[in-house]
């Protein structure tokens, strides 16, 4: 096995602005402009700049075509991205992330298909120190790496980025799947916002019983039993709206100290990054309180509808949450919301295109869950 060290040639980090970031200018990037598949976005809803005068004063953290991008603290610490091409004349990274480039031994791409690996992450968070807001330092980069011939390396680049083309494709196309159902109820229901159809409207309170989840604490000592316990990661997003199991359950000791909802209830993330995410649970179990529940939902409103209609509404509910560290809805406010009610036909023809949406989007996780499989199984041969 090799080091690391002796291939890296820079590792350099941003800077933040005096004042912070910009609305226009020079792009800057970071861990939020990063998906799941190791792709940087400049074209990100979520985009920040520097100012062209600033850019210019730089003298670390510039982007070019062929970086390895690491984010080196907070809750993403590890996640990286490869720049297969930079889109625009010029960019950066802030302060939370490295740059890295490799000299003409290592490609690149492969010190990229490395650090994205299970093994690879894993030693890049070995160096991971603090608590609240750790991170990794420049050190990260002694840690061991295979080194093949760059004849290897290029085959092996070769077929793992083929997979990953793939495996983005597919999700492009779950994703705009998902834009289609909701420009298909903008079409049908207007602007919920500011309800420019002029729908009649009533309190959520008074179309449902609106409840908050608890949680026993430690959980640690109340996991091992046979009640669902139902977490933000058993109901990720792009998949199908309904939870089916969770991944842990409880002891009975722990539903005295939550919140046990019943089958085919309503739950809503009601805090943090989450805030706004729904989803329908088609089994008895108990929610901890970053989730509220809807429960005994009114029948002239279709609760696959009134979960669309919620999710309409994420941007205006994390600007209603109380200020604080993080945004949250307590149930007095969803309670308060003045929810629109469409005649209940319109609402079920809206659910009969999102069922025949979901059954494409149904085909296309497969193959996705496919090829990621096979992607697996290849960085594993390679890197394992």
């Amino acid at each position: 096995m090799d080091n690391l060290r002796d291939y890296i040639t820079t590792i350099e980090t941003g800077k933040r602005p005096a004042g912070g970031a910009k609305s226009s200018g020079v792009p800057s990037l970071s861990a939020e402009h990063m998906d799941k598949d190791g792709h940087l976005h400049f074209g990100s809803s979520k985009m920040k700049y520097v100012s062209e005068e600033y850019y210019k004063t730089l003298k670390t953290g510039k982007l070019r075509d062929g970086d390895v991008v690491i984010v080196k603290d907070g809750a993403t610490t590890g996640k990286v991205a490869f720049i297969d091409e930079v889109p625009v004349d010029k960019a950066c990274i802030n302060e939370h992330c490295f740059i890295l480039r490799a000299n003409e031994n290592l490609l690149n791409e492969y010190l990229f298909f490395y650090l994205f690996s299970p093994i690879g992450n894993a030693r890049v968070l070995d160096s991971y120190k603090g608590a609240t807001i750790g991170g990794i330092g420049k050190t990260f980069i002694d840690m061991p790496i295979r080194v093949p011939s760059l004849e290897k390396q290029k085959q092996i680049v070769s077929v793992l980025r083929k997979q990953r083309h793939i495996i983005a494709l597919y999700n492009r196309q779950l994703e705009s799947l998902d834009s289609l159902i909701k420009s298909r109820f903008v079409e049908m229901f207007g602007d919920i916002n500011i309800n420019d159809k002029a729908w009649h409207c009533q309190p959520l309170g008074e179309l449902c019983t609106i409840v908050r989840g608890g949680s026993p604490r430690p959980i640690e000592s109340f996991l091992g039993g046979d009640v669902p316990w139902i977490k933000i990661g058993d109901a990720t997003a792009g998949e199908s709206i309904y939870i089916y199991s969770t991944k842990e359950h409880i002891i009975q000791d722990g539903v005295k100290k939550s919140r046990l909802i019943k089958a085919g209830s309503l739950i809503f993330a009601n805090c943090g990054v989450s805030l706004g995410f729904a989803r329908i649970i088609t089994f008895d179990g108990c929610i901890h309180d970053g989730w509220l529940a809807m429960e005994d939902i009114d029948k002239k409103i279709n609760k696959v509808f009134l979960l669309h209609s919620l999710n309409q509404m994420t941007d205006l509910f994390r600007e209603t949450a109380p200020s604080g560290t993080q945004p949250n809805l307590n149930t007095a406010i969803m309670k308060s919301y003045q929810q629109i009610i469409p005649p209940l036909e319109l609402q079920e023809k809206f659910i009969e295109f999102t069922d025949k949406t979901d059954k494409s989007k149904a085909v296309i996780q497969k193959s996705l869950d496919e090829a990621q499989l096979l992607f697996d199984s290849l960085m594993q041969e390679y890197f394992g």
